[in-house]
């Protein structure tokens, strides 16, 4: 049923006449009250029923790093459990990965913009990238001189890269140091001092490959 808007013009003295007059002139039409509202579940206080939005079982739980065996693995015929099978565990074919996420960025730092070489600015140009893209500086085993991976690693997590952050590759035994390129010159020379690197270190942008070195 729509609702009935009594549009008066004028002083509103009247509106009360207006307003009877209007109510005589719906009485032949009938009224009918709204439903009432009815949620489309039920009560859970009442009922003692969790929501239906709540899954009815409880997710699996994989423990010793294993997936754990369908009940038709495990069942001989009959619906026996086959001891044998049930006791040998799954063979892992796929190692887990031994990389470490632990360099952030300083709250407190001031971020500055720093002032670019003319190499840098030309390589940016050449590739046609944003300030404000992405990029990652890698150090590898080379890189070291005569510490290990590790040792530079530890001082990495030392450094105060206010620009930036870090992980270790302990696949391929590098380490990533990512930064914005409008800052990655600045951190660049920051790490070959403080970590006293050798050799070329690399900047690299997704799918653009190495666009500057240092």
């Amino acid at each position: 049923m729509e609702d009935v808007v009594l549009h008066v013009h004028g002083r509103a003295e009247g509106l009360r006449t207006f307003i009877e007059t209007t109510e005589k002139l719906l009485e032949p039409f009938t009224c009918r009250p709204p439903p009432v509202f009815a949620p489309w579940f039920s009560d859970t206080a009442a009922s003692g029923k969790a929501p239906p939005i709540r899954p009815a079982k409880c997710p699996p739980v994989l423990s010793g790093g294993h997936h754990e065996q369908s009940r038709a693995d495990v069942c001989g015929p009959g619906g026996q459990a086959a001891a044998a099978r049930e006791d040998r565990p799954l063979p892992s074919t796929t190692p887990s990965p031994k990389r470490s996420w632990s360099v952030l960025a300083s709250r407190g730092a001031v971020q500055r913009s720093p002032s670019l070489s003319k190499r840098f600015r030309g390589s940016v140009a050449l590739h046609g990238l944003h300030p404000q893209q992405r990029s990652k500086w890698v150090i590898s085993q080379h890189n070291c001189g005569p510490q290990d991976l590790e040792q530079v690693w530890r001082a990495v997590q030392r450094c105060s890269l206010a620009t930036a952050n870090a992980n270790i590759q302990r696949e391929r035994a590098e380490i990533w140091v990512f930064c914005d390129l409008l800052h990655s010159e600045q951190v660049g020379r920051v790490l070959k001092e403080r970590l006293e690197l050798a050799g070329t270190i690399g900047l690299f942008v997704h799918r653009r490959g190495r666009v500057f070195s240092l």
